[in-house]
């Protein structure tokens, strides 16, 4: 967590590759963006890791595959803005769609998911009953990961 927080701060200006930016400064952000993926991943892995021997209750529970989905989604958006901190793929990728749609990947796959996910784990607690429908649960699930990727 710490090193995730740490690196992330520093890898920020790789956002503004190009501009009016010190390149000493822009140098740094990238190397930063790249090392970003090694706490990224670590954390994915840390996470993945947690289902070990429990899969089958991914299969079953709701709540569970919108956190699995979120962590995908989380690894996807850490390699790809790894990757989109490199100069020369910058050069092609800045100011252009593929950074707006990064962002929203990020947004609505990780954080979005895992807000539903909680929602949906914590409603019928402190309702004390349980989820109104399974069904309508993943569809919903299903909707929200074809409606990122879209």
């Amino acid at each position: 967590f710490w090193s995730y927080l740490f690196i992330c701060v520093m890898a920020g200006p790789h956002h503004l590759h190009y501009t009016a930016l010190p390149e000493w400064l822009s140098t740094l952000g990238m190397l930063f963006g790249i090392m970003l993926w090694l706490p990224a991943w670590g954390a994915v892995i840390n996470w993945l890791s947690t289902l070990r021997g429990a899969w089958s209750k991914v299969r079953q529970e709701v709540t569970l595959q919108f956190f699995a989905a979120a962590v995908v989604f989380f690894a996807i958006t850490s390699l790809e803005e790894s990757i989109l901190s490199i100069k020369s793929v910058a050069r092609l990728t800045q100011y252009t769609d593929w950074n707006i749609a990064h962002i929203h990947l990020g947004t609505l796959g990780w954080n979005g998911l895992v807000v539903f996910g909680m929602l949906y784990w914590i409603w019928p607690k402190i309702m004390q009953t349980k989820l109104w429908s399974n069904g309508f649960a993943k569809l919903h699930l299903w909707l929200a990961v074809i409606g990122t990727l879209l």
